[in-house]
């Protein structure tokens, strides 16, 4: 409750002027174009040839990944033994929490900001946002009311049985994180401030290639047929 009287009042103070998405099928086409840190390449489990990037962390030290593009939306991960295959990150795909204690970060959000997440859990257990203790989401309010996605293989998934599922909260400004406290989950797109486009929640146009190139000096992404600029935004 006392969450929901916070967000009454940051809604009539202030409205974003930073509106995004970010859809990760379309930005960090290449490793290369992420930042890793705290973190360990895999290489028994990590296949390039696959587009498929696997990473171990150290008990007790925070790991951050971000795409280079947007520096403002980290994955943070921290567990208490040193875990292995603790995250992996698909270039031009997702991004994938390998368990729970997966912190998804929204920096300098504006008071009102309506956010949405294009999510799947990653294996054979839901994935599960409502915090029992009610800390989590920090600086937000859960807006959805099922906070749960269905465990790969379940009713209405992909060629590959991930169900995709819209989540969105509610920023209260400032940073904002988001956690899930069970399986793991994948992440594919996110807005701030904005719906996700219709054209994001064809999670099948991750298995089509895309096309990099610059005009005006602009660096536009072609996927499907559409254009999308440096930040995954379609033209």
């Amino acid at each position: 409750m006392k969450k929901f009287f916070l967000f009454a009042a940051a809604v009539v103070a202030a409205m974003t002027v930073n509106a995004k998405v970010l859809d990760l099928r379309v930005v960090g086409l290449s490793i290369d174009d992420w930042t890793i840190l705290e973190a360990t390449l895999n290489g028994d489990n990590t296949d390039p040839d696959a587009g498929k990037y696997v990473y171990d962390i150290k008990a007790g030290v925070a790991s951050e990944t971000y795409v280079n593009a947007d520096e403002d939306v980290v994955f943070q991960l921290k567990n208490g033994s040193d875990k292995a295959k603790a995250f992996v990150v698909y270039p031009g795909k997702c991004y994938e929490f390998g368990g729970k204690n997966g912190i998804l970060i929204l920096k300098n959000t504006a008071a009102g900001d309506k956010i949405q997440l294009l999510a799947a859990a990653k294996g054979s257990n839901d994935a599960k946002f409502a915090d029992p203790d009610d800390v989590y989401p920090k600086n937000a309010i859960a807006v959805s009311e099922d906070l749960v996605l269905p465990k790969k293989g379940s009713e209405g998934g992909d060629e590959q049985g991930y169900v995709w599922v819209v989540l969105e909260f509610a920023s209260l400004g400032g940073d904002v994180e988001i956690k899930e406290f069970n399986g793991g989950y994948r992440i594919a797109a996110l807005s701030v401030g904005e719906e996700l486009p219709q054209g994001i929640l064809n999670t099948e146009a991750a298995t089509v290639k895309a096309e990099k190139f610059f005009r005006n000096g602009q660096l536009i992404i072609r996927k499907n047929g559409v254009e999308y600029n440096a930040l995954g935004a379609q033209l």
